[in-house]
């Protein structure tokens, strides 16, 4: 382990000594002169070095204060590969004195807006180029405190568009979606959220626009049959032949996740277990293939007919001669007949 940093100057060159030592190329930036020289200048390593994701954090271990910086790269997932996601990292660290992190933390929060969203007051965003951006969190607790910026890449980011920007969606009810996952309370309460639809309809495109809606500090386990990215911020498995879809619910759910996301059930056990989570206290999104909103809520009471199950339906639906998707939100009634969302 490295000497710890004792000023900006510091972090950032011995930064650059341990990506040297990791065999990781990345130009320097120009050294620091204060924090958020610095804090800038941590940004411009992560995006030059294709850093997944990085920390600057403090730690109270025994009775000593320990802090760091701890960047994580991805190495490439063998062809073919099923299970969880994004786990082959090669990591970077370097230390530091609690009084830099003080000054880092100070500065990163300048640096990155912190609070600038008001609906997410802990987060911070950093456009570092034209292709990657950052997500920063900022978490405190009573003995640790951590700052950790997620890259999105264009990929990323267009693997995840908002409600706000899919098709044939209506502005209010991309709203009432954004608020609701933004929220995720009425997610609890018995009640999935259920992306309906033919097969090439836009479900897997709603699907990851719940994903890009979510809040911050959330456990949430996705299992998808075709992951369009890797987003730190959540832990993704790819399900397939080696790994079966209740297989990756049942180890989700030792693990007590707020929200579980998954693609198509294709077993009654499948569906099955994705309306127990719902009933267990987590936030349940799934695809579903029905040809319309009522079929999709038949094959949910055929799976769980002792449970009033009552969800929020998108619906998909696809004009063969254009290809155009259309998307439509329905509720259930108290008397449990499907309707037309309203505001």
């Amino acid at each position: 382990m490295s000497t710890r940093a004792t000023t900006p100057a510091e972090l950032i060159s011995g930064l650059l000594e341990q990506f040297a030592t990791e065999g990781i190329p990345v130009p320097a930036p120009p050294s620091p002169a204060s924090a958020l020289e610095a804090a800038s200048a941590l940004f411009t390593l992560a995006a030059r070095s294709q850093t997944h994701v990085f920390s600057v954090w403090s730690d109270v271990e025994g009775e000593e204060t320990v802090a760091g910086a701890s960047f994580f790269i991805l190495r490439p997932e063998a062809p073919g590969h099923e299970g969880l996601l994004g786990q082959d990292r090669q990591a970077v660290r370097q230390p530091l004195t609690p009084e830099l992190y003080a000054s880092m933390s100070q500065a990163l929060a300048t640096f990155t807006r912190r609070g600038h969203d008001a609906a997410r007051p802990a987060r911070g965003t950093v456009v570092a180029t034209g292709e990657v951006h950052f997500v920063v969190t900022f978490q405190e607790g009573s003995a640790s405190s951590t700052i950790a910026a997620y890259a999105r890449d264009e990929k990323l980011r267009a693997a995840q568009p908002p409600f706000s920007t899919l098709l044939n969606l209506g502005a209010q009810e991309a709203a009432f979606l954004t608020e609701r996952f933004l929220r995720l309370d009425t997610l609890f309460q018995g009640r999935p959220v259920v992306f309906s639809g033919e097969r090439g309809s836009g479900r897997s495109t709603s699907l990851h626009a719940a994903l890009e809606a979510l809040p911050d500090f959330t456990n949430t386990l996705a299992a998808l049959e075709h992951p369009r990215a890797v987003d730190a911020r959540f832990g993704t498995v790819r399900v397939g032949d080696g790994t079966t879809l209740t297989q990756a619910l049942r180890a989700f759910l030792r693990q007590d996740p707020d929200v579980v996301v998954a693609d198509e059930p294709r077993t009654a056990e499948d569906l099955q277990i994705l309306l127990h989570s719902n009933f267990t206290g987590h936030a349940t999104v799934f695809t579903l293939e029905a040809t319309s909103p009522e079929a999709a809520l038949a094959k949910l009471r055929e799976a769980l007919p002792e449970a009033p199950v009552a969800p929020l339906i998108l619906h998909h639906t696809r004009d063969e001669s254009t290809g155009q998707t259309e998307r439509s939100l329905h509720t259930v009634t108290q008397e449990g007949h499907v309707q037309a969302w309203s505001p």
